[in-house]
């Protein structure tokens, strides 16, 4: 996806993979991005590695490489189920970059896009937290829990 955000970082061209991004379906994960990360930057130098330069150009390509998931995954899920309006939500959505390019593609998609204010843009942790206020009375030691990743807080 082309994007306004053009910083190059001369002497560095990292290229990261957008994990799961030709996958049919809406799923995402960021792993595999994390592990190309780890392996990349263990291929550099020590000085490589402490540069400034290597280190914006590698912020930049892990936030790009991010950013091109989840705007390739929500669009399919806009022309998937024909939505007229996305809410941007959680704490990733204080990344300027992040809402800049969101708004350029629900402007070509002719969506509306809402974004609220970075002080209501928490982590999911707040969540979390108020959801075990709730249950409070339920605790059990954590000897006798059983995960389950994929729980609804419903």
């Amino acid at each position: 996806m082309a994007t306004n955000y053009e910083l190059r970082i001369t002497n560095y061209e990292i290229k990261l993979p957008r994990p799961m991004i030709k996958n049919p379906n809406l799923n995402f994960s960021f792993s595999g991005l994390k592990t190309a990360v780890l392996y990349h930057h263990q291929k550099q130098s020590p000085v490589i590695q402490k540069s400034a330069t290597y280190k914006s150009a590698m912020a930049y390509e892990i936030q790009q490489a991010i950013i091109d998931v989840l705007i390739k995954k929500t669009t399919r899920a806009i022309q998937q189920y024909q939505i007229k309006t996305l809410l941007l939500g959680g704490g990733v959505t204080s990344n300027t970059e992040l809402k800049k390019q969101f708004q350029i593609k629900a402007k070509d998609l002719k969506i509306v896009l809402l974004i609220p204010p970075p002080e209501f843009c928490t982590d999911n942790a707040a969540m979390i937290a108020q959801a075990a206020c709730y249950n409070i009375k339920k605790v059990t030691a954590y000897q006798n829990l059983t995960v389950t990743a994929n729980l609804n807080l419903k």
